[in-house]
């Protein structure tokens, strides 16, 4: 286990879990796409910056926006620790051309990040309520998961 950048304690996936996780991963984060209008980009990450499934991107591309999407997560719990609150659930960017969105995904294996970035058609409320919801189902596909190892 280690501290990320705002004292959390995290479980990290060793190789035998990824293996197991990542098509998991892939799968959900598929169907949270093409659930949701307006996506045009997502990744499922560990918290601590790893790509685990992506859609629409590029490798490298898809790294970088992990790692942003890692410290966009940490900046957004350290507000939250810093001001008293419990915890920071998601963070949301709205732009003119659309908004970037990043929800944490609690489990029992490791905890991961949610980030889509989508085009301006897509109302706030209505991308929070889908991953809320995309984020209890992916929470309880990967505790079954670990319960079925």
């Amino acid at each position: 286990m280690d501290n990320n950048a705002s004292g959390i304690e995290e479980k990290r996936l060793d190789p035998a879990s990824e293996l197991r996780v990542r098509p998991l991963c892939q799968k959900m984060l598929l169907e949270f796409t093409s659930l949701t209008a307006g996506v045009r980009q997502a990744v499922l990450a560990s918290s601590d910056g790893f790509p685990l499934a992506m859609v629409n991107l590029e490798s490298a591309e898809g790294r970088r926006l992990t790692a942003m999407s890692s410290t966009l997560s940490s900046l957004s719990r350290r507000i939250v620790q810093e001001l008293g609150m419990v915890e920071a659930e998601a963070t949301t960017i709205e732009t003119p051309s659309g908004i970037v969105f990043c929800r944490q995904i609690p489990n029992n294996l490791t905890p991961l990040v949610l980030l889509a970035v989508t085009d301006g058609t897509v109302n706030a409320g209505l991308l929070n309520w889908a991953g809320k919801k995309a984020a209890a189902s992916f929470t309880e596909s990967l505790n079954a998961l670990v319960s079925s190892a």
